[in-house]
């Protein structure tokens, strides 16, 4: 009998980890391999390096990227008709995808209010997006590691504007006041920007489409550098232009962002379409010129990185 006993619990121990190397191999099962296609906005820009960086990672997974082309060119009927996916990297794309039959579909390169207004128009549609719109809390984040003496925040929003307190909460927890003001147009912006301004110690840019177009920006700009008054803002090119800092994400990790969610989905192969994404990468932009011109004293990149990204102050 001890033998016996012996023998047996040596088959079980032999069994309980075949199991387990078993439940290892099919928790890391890769998902199935999906047929893609992609549709650009532009043949040129960040949406043409979305698509190469997102094609290039796509295809080591095993998956089949198919190019669906671009708008001007006329779309791929046939590559999207087949597709298991749609990708459209930007707004043109979006649109020019959603007028056909339509296939799941995820939208990158697009901010969340341009998102939206495409959901609206296609409230059946498959539909999901990958945003450029970087959480709130780290762009505030960024205020604070940039200008960690200013509290007085002012917000400018365009007329379509959703008021949100969440937005106040959110300046709050990190000891910021927020004041904001709505203008109806552009006669209304400079004036509104004006009142903001000589009440406030910094501007905080939002990628509100209403002041987003290069003629507000221009105007924005202008009277802030007049009031010497600094700007945190939501991409490279508004820091090119004279905002001081800007927190935002490239096309390259728009394409690793959606890749981690291509990797995570289920093994089985269902396609469950994820909730709208802000963005999970970050990369910060700063003008230091534009800091020096208003004797502002910002700390190194890394140091800067680290406390955007949650860091203890």
């Amino acid at each position: 009998m001890p033998a016996w006993g012996s023998r047996g619990g040596h088959w079980r121990l032999m069994f309980a980890g075949l199991l387990l190397a078993l439940t290892l191999v099919l928790l890391s099962a890769p998902a199935r391999a999906l047929e893609i296609a992609v549709a650009v906005s532009q043949r040129d820009g960040p949406h043409q390096a979305f698509a190469d960086a997102f094609a290039r990672a796509a295809a080591s997974l095993g998956h089949r990227v198919v190019d669906a082309g671009t708008p001007a060119e006329g779309l791929d009927d046939a590559a999207l008709a087949r597709a298991e996916l749609v990708i459209a990297s930007g707004e043109a794309a979006a649109a020019a995808v959603l007028a056909r039959p339509q296939r799941p579909t995820l939208v990158t390169m697009i901010a969340r209010s341009r998102f939206e207004a495409l959901r609206s128009a296609h409230p059946q549609a498959k539909l999901s997006a990958f945003l450029l719109d970087q959480p709130l809390e780290r762009q505030l984040r960024l205020l604070r590691a940039v200008l960690p003496e200013r509290t007085r925040v002012a917000l400018l929003l365009g007329a379509q504007a959703e008021a949100d307190e969440t937005l106040r909460a959110v300046a709050a927890g990190l000891g910021l006041e927020l004041s904001t003001r709505r203008v109806g147009g552009d006669r209304e912006l400079i004036a509104g920007l004006e009142a903001l301004l000589s009440a406030n110690e910094v501007l905080l840019a939002l990628p509100d489409p209403q002041l987003s177009s290069p003629t507000a920006a221009r105007s924005i700009l202008l009277t802030s550098y007049r009031y010497q008054k600094p700007i945190i803002a939501f991409s490279r090119a508004y820091v090119t232009a004279g905002a001081l800092a800007a927190v935002f994400v490239t096309p390259e990790q728009v394409a690793g962002d959606l890749l981690d969610w291509l990797r995570t989905r289920d093994a089985e192969g269902l396609l469950q379409l994820p909730p709208p994404q802000l963005a999970v990468s970050f990369e910060i932009a700063v003008n230091r010129q534009v800091a020096r011109a208003l004797g502002i004293n910002v700390a190194d990149d890394r140091e800067l990185l680290r406390l955007t990204a949650g860091g203890a102050q």
